[in-house]
C-alpha cells in the first residue's frame, strides 16, 4: 500500500487538482455533489491550518454500543458518563493527551467538554512506553504523540441534534472508530448510511466489536469474521476488525496500541485527507464524469454543421445570383448594341439581394435576403443539436447538456452573424473580364458596318424616289446571283451581331458558372468562420474543459 501511495501525486497537488475540477464542474454537476466537495475542501483547509501534532480519534456507534465505557477503558479514567439503561452522551467529550496547542483544534471541532490526561493515565503511559518498538520510535522520535480522543453522541439517537453532531464529526476527525456490539454489528442502516460512505478510508478506520464478553464461548471468532465480511462489502478492504470488552478489559490494550501507532506516525490527517479527496473525486465522477468525450469536435461533424448553416444563410441562392449577375452585366456589354437598353430594364440579380450596398444605422452592411424558411431554420436548429450530440458522444448527461448549451450559446445572434458573413464576403460582384471589351468593340464594328450598308441602301432608294439617277452600286457576284455590297454589309452585320451575342452568352455562362463556384467557396468559408466563432469554439472549449477535468479528477483520485 505504501508503494501505491508513493506513485500518486502529493496531497497538495491532489487538492489543487480537485479544486480545478470543482471549478470546472460548478454549474455542470448536480449541486449537492459540488456543494459537498466545496465543503470538504474548506474543511481540509481548516484542519491543515490547525495542530498537526494531534491526531483526532472519534468513537462512533449506535445506541448501547458502549462508546463511553470504551473511552474510559482506553484512557484508564472514568471521564465519560456511561449508563446501563440508556445512553447519556449528548455532546462531544474530548480526552486530550498533550493539550498544548489543542485549544484551537478543539474550538474548530466545537468540543466544549475537554479533559487533559495526566501522565499517569493508561493512554499516556502507553504512549510513553519505550517498549513499543524500534519502528515506532524511529517514526516519532522521542516525543509523545498528541491525541484527541472523542466520545460522540449516538448515530441513531432519537434526538436529531445528537445525530447531527455525530454526522458532522464523521467528516472532521482524523481517525474513525466504528464501535458496535454483538446485537447491532450487522445493522443494515448503520452500515449503509454511515460506514459505506467512508469506503476507501481503510488507513484511518477501525472497526471495534465491543462488549465481546456477552458472547458465549466459541462465538467470538465467527462474529468477528461476519463483521469483517460486512466491512469488506462496505468497501473497507484493509481496515482492522478488533474485539474489545470495556467491562473485562479484553482487547482494550490492543486497540489502544493500534490507535497510538496511528498517532505516532502523525500522518492520520494526511491519510484521511487523501481518502476524502479520493472519495470526492469519485462522487464528482458519479455526478458528472467528464471522461469519454473527444477533446474537440470532429472535422466531419463541423463540415455537417457548416452545410446546415450554409442553407440557412442562403449560400446557394446567393452563389447562383453571383453567376446570374455576371451574365447580366456581360450581356449589357457584349450583347447586340441596339437591344442592350432592354437589359438595363431588368435589375441585377445580385443587386436585388442588396449584397454589399444596404447599411444600417451602425454602418453595418445588410442584405435583402429573406429570413430562412421553416425548413432551413429547422435544419439549422437540428444541425446545432446534431453537432452537439456528435461532439459529446460518449459523455455523461451533465456534460452532454453542457456541450448542447455551449453549441446554442450564440444561437440568438447566429442569424444576424450569418447575414453579416454573406454581406461582407468579397464576391467580385463588380468585376469585368477582358473579353467584354473585345466583343464590345467587335459588336460596335459590326453595327457600324450594318449602319453603313443600311444607309447606303437608303440613300440609293431616296435618290430613285426623287428621280435622281443613283450612282452605280458595287455588286458582290456569285456563280448564280449578284448581290449589292450594301445589302451584303447589312446582312453580315446582323449575322455578326447575332454570332457575337451567342458567343458572348456562351462565354458568359461558362465564366458565370466559375464565379458561382468561387462565390460558393467564399461564402461557405465565411459561414465556417461564423460557425467556428459562435458554435464550434464554445463547444471545443467545453470539451477541453471536460478533458482537463478528467485529468484533474484522475490526479485527485490518486491515479
Amino acid at each position: 500500500m505504501s508503494r501505491r501511495r508513493d506513485r500518486t501525486a502529493p496531497l497538495h497537488e491532489r487538492l489543487e487538482a480537485l479544486e480545478r475540477a470543482l471549478a470546472a464542474l460548478d454549474g455542470i454537476a448536480p449541486g449537492p455533489a459540488v456543494d459537498s466537495t466545496r465543503e470538504l475542501l474548506a474543511r481540509i483547509d481548516h484542519r491543515r491550518a490547525l495542530s498537526a501534532e494531534h491526531t483526532v480519534i472519534g468513537l462512533f456507534g449506535a445506541t448501547g454500543s458502549g462508546k463511553s465505557s470504551l473511552l474510559n477503558a482506553l484512557v484508564g479514567r472514568d471521564i465519560a458518563r456511561a449508563a446501563v439503561r440508556r445512553p447519556t452522551t449528548s455532546a462531544p467529550l474530548a480526552a486530550v493527551l498533550g493539550d498544548a496547542g489543542s485549544e484551537a483544534l478543539l474550538d474548530w471541532l466545537e468540543v466544549e467538554e475537554r479533559h487533559a490526561l495526566a501522565e499517569d493515565s493508561a493512554l499516556a503511559r502507553a504512549a510513553a512506553d519505550p517498549s513499543r518498538g524500534r519502528r515506532a520510535r524511529r517514526a516519532e522520535g522521542s516525543a509523545v504523540p498528541g491525541v484527541v480522543l472523542l466520545d460522540l453522541p449516538d448515530l441513531d439517537s432519537v434526538a436529531s441534534a445528537h445525530r447531527d453532531i455525530a454526522e458532522r464529526m464523521t467528516g472532521m476527525v482524523d481517525v474513525i472508530v466504528w464501535v458496535t456490539d454483538p446485537q447491532k454489528y450487522a445493522d443494515a442502516l448503520l452500515h449503509h448510511e454511515f460506514v459505506r460512505p467512508f469506503a476507501g478510508h481503510d488507513a484511518v478506520t477501525v472497526l471495534v466489536l465491543n462488549q465481546a464478553d456477552r458472547l458465549r464461548q466459541g462465538e467470538l471468532e465467527s462474529v468477528l469474521a461476519s463483521l469483517a465480511r460486512i466491512a469488506r462489502a462496505d468497501g473497507l478492504q484493509d481496515a482492522p476488525v478488533l474485539a474489545t470488552s470495556a467491562e473485562t478489559g479484553d482487547g482494550v490494550a490492543e486497540l489502544r496500541e493500534h490507535l497510538l501507532g496511528i498517532a505516532r506516525s502523525r500522518e492520520a490527517s494526511i491519510q484521511r485527507h487523501r481518502a476524502d479527496v479520493r472519495g470526492a473525486a469519485e462522487e464528482l465522477r458519479r455526478a458528472a464524469d467528464p471522461a469519454g468525450m473527444a477533446e474537440r469536435a470532429a472535422p466531419a461533424a463541423v463540415d455537417e454543421l457548416v452545410d446546415d448553416l450554409a442553407q440557412a444563410a442562403h449560400v446557394e441562392p446567393v452563389s447562383r445570383a453571383v453567376g446570374a449577375s455576371y451574365r447580366h452585366r456581360a450581356a449589357r456589354r457584349v450583347g447586340w448594341p441596339p437591344l442592350r437598353w432592354a437589359r438595363g430594364l431588368r435589375p441585377d440579380p445580385l443587386g436585388r439581394l442588396g449584397i454589399g450596398r444596404a447599411r444600417d444605422g451602425a454602418g453595418l452592411e445588410r442584405t435583402s435576403l429573406p429570413a430562412p424558411d421553416a425548413a432551413a431554420a429547422a435544419r439549422a436548429s437540428s444541425g446545432l443539436r446534431r453537432f452537439a450530440d456528435e461532439a459529446s458522444a460518449g459523455g455523461t448527461d451533465p456534460w452532454r447538456a453542457a456541450v448542447r448549451a455551449a453549441a446554442r450559446s450564440g444561437e440568438a445572434t447566429l442569424p444576424d452573424a450569418l447575414d453579416q458573413a454573406v454581406a461582407g464576403a468579397d464576391l467580385h460582384a463588380g468585376r469585368t473580364s477582358w473579353w467584354w471589351r473585345v466583343l464590345d468593340v467587335l459588336q460596335w464594328l459590326a453595327l457600324l458596318v450594318g449602319v453603313v450598308g443600311l444607309g447606303w441602301l437608303g440613300l440609293n432608294a431616296a435618290l430613285a424616289f426623287l428621280g435622281v439617277p443613283p450612282p452605280p452600286m458595287p455588286m458582290v457576284e456569285d456563280l448564280w446571283i449578284a448581290i449589292p455590297l450594301p445589302t451584303v454589309m447589312l446582312v453580315l452585320a446582323i449575322a455578326a451581331g447575332i454570332l457575337l451575342g451567342v458567343a458572348g452568352g456562351a462565354i458568359a455562362a461558362l465564366t458565370g458558372a466559375r464565379h458561382r463556384r468561387r462565390a460558393r467557396r467564399v461564402l461557405t468559408a465565411r459561414v465556417r468562420e461564423t460557425a467556428h466563432e459562435l458554435v464550434v469554439e464554445p463547444v471545443d472549449a467545453t470539451l477541453a474543459l471536460a478533458a482537463s477535468s478528467a485529468r484533474d479528477l484522475a490526479v485527485a483520485h490518486g491515479e
